[in-house]
């Protein structure tokens, strides 16, 4: 590790919700590390609260993490919920932004920045404040988008969080100085409550630490079975029935689905299509640590990202960093960004779409998006893309 650089900002990472205590989202932590070895002062504030599974840390795993950061990590008390969408979050939000602020206060001036992701909304108010006090650098890393990625079901409810983020979200996103985004259509949600802000397209990549340098698809030959995969959670808006549909009782594709432990949203329904047409080419493969992903993904030749919402997932990057192509269901940032790399393919969101672009298939189609995606790869590590936002902060 490089020692601080008087030269360089003094830095402050927020977020509550990643951290070295955290499996899931690391951009930031990741951030951190590179931004302390290439000579800069950080603090990183982060929560005591667990959102993924819903549960607060112990004291053990804190102080462990606390060791193990190669920079001043500060864990703060949070009243935490169960639900993603209830007063109790919101309630949860004001009192740990409140801390944030009164934390930062006394220690922002003109020569220190703050990072911090683009939810929750309660916290861009926060950083909105502490630039007009203290005229410190602000640097909104636009990776969600509230209201519009977590819309209510109910009609009174939806009107009352739109209404909610959008009084907390007007006054202050012009306030902000320096934007970034991991997907293209998130501008859209910058000019609506900023128009003229500009931002810059920096995806999430993927940790060049993790990957094998020759990462490649498994060699593919004609009449073997094509393996697909998805690596996510069947959360709400990772909709995999098209593709179980499409593939049913064609041997020669097979679908796994990694990463689900029976909790997710829509695990009911896909294991209740698998039992209903007795499909025995789709497995759902249990929550994996992340150093395993690269192993499976090397078994692999095409990865899914069925997605019914806008942005270009951490899986995308996996299946970048694997060497192996893309199929992308809808058209969205991720859809696009395949098409515009020629990296794979895009189809509608349905079972007639899936059946007939995986019918067109062939061996040396495949193989052919496999070198395309090898080509591209590099622009893609973190390391690459970390540079661009140490350029941002000189």
């Amino acid at each position: 590790m490089n020692k601080p650089d008087s030269r360089h900002k003094r830095i402050f990472i927020v977020g509550p919700t990643e951290s070295l205590l955290t499996k899931r989202g690391n951009r930031h932590p990741a951030l951190a590390l590179f931004l302390v070895n290439h000579g800069h002062e950080l603090e990183y504030l982060t929560s005591d609260f667990y959102h993924a599974e819903k549960r607060w840390f112990s004291n053990e795993e804190i102080g462990e993490a606390e060791d193990r950061a190669p920079y001043h990590l500060t864990v703060m008390k949070c009243l935490g919920y169960q639900s993603n969408i209830s007063p109790r979050r919101i309630i949860s939000n004001i009192l740990l932004s409140l801390k944030f602020f009164f934390y930062l206060l006394p220690r922002l001036n003109k020569k220190t920045a703050l990072i911090l992701p683009s939810r929750p909304v309660e916290m861009i108010f926060a950083a909105a404040i502490l630039r007009i006090l203290k005229k410190n650098t602000v640097l909104l890393d636009i990776q969600d988008v509230w209201p519009d990625m977590l819309p209510p079901t109910q009609r009174i409810k939806k009107i009352a969080f739109y209404s909610y983020c959008n009084l907390l979200l007007y006054p202050s996103l012009r306030f902000i100085n320096l934007f970034i985004h991991t997907a293209p259509s998130f501008t859209n949600w910058l000019n609506r409550y900023a128009p003229g802000k500009k931002s810059i397209f920096i995806p999430l990549g993927y940790d060049r630490a993790r990957w094998p340098v020759d990462s490649a698809m498994k060699p593919l030959h004609n009449g073997e079975q094509i393996k697909l995969v998805c690596v996510a959670k069947l959360q709400h808006q990772i909709d995999c029935s098209p593709i179980v549909e499409a593939i049913k009782g064609d041997t020669k594709f097979h679908f796994s689905i990694v990463g689900e432990d029976g909790t997710g949203d829509r695990y009911q329904e896909i294991t209740q299509l698998i039992e209903q047409y007795k499909i025995n080419n789709v497995s759902i493969t249990g929550k994996v640590a992340p150093e395993e992903v690269p192993t499976i993904l090397q078994r692999m030749h095409i990865g899914v990202v069925p997605m019914i919402s806008p942005s270009i997932p951490n899986k995308v990057f996996d299946y970048v960093a694997s060497g192996i192509p893309i199929l992308v269901l809808g058209d969205f940032d991720s859809s696009q960004f395949v098409l515009e790399h020629q990296i794979g393919w895009s189809c509608s969101f349905n079972k007639e779409s899936v059946s007939q672009l995986l019918d067109s298939l062939t061996v040396e189609d495949i193989i052919n998006k496999s070198k395309a995606v090898i080509q591209i790869r590099n622009s893609f590590s973190r390391d690459v893309l970390f540079e661009k936002i140490d350029d941002l902060l000189k």
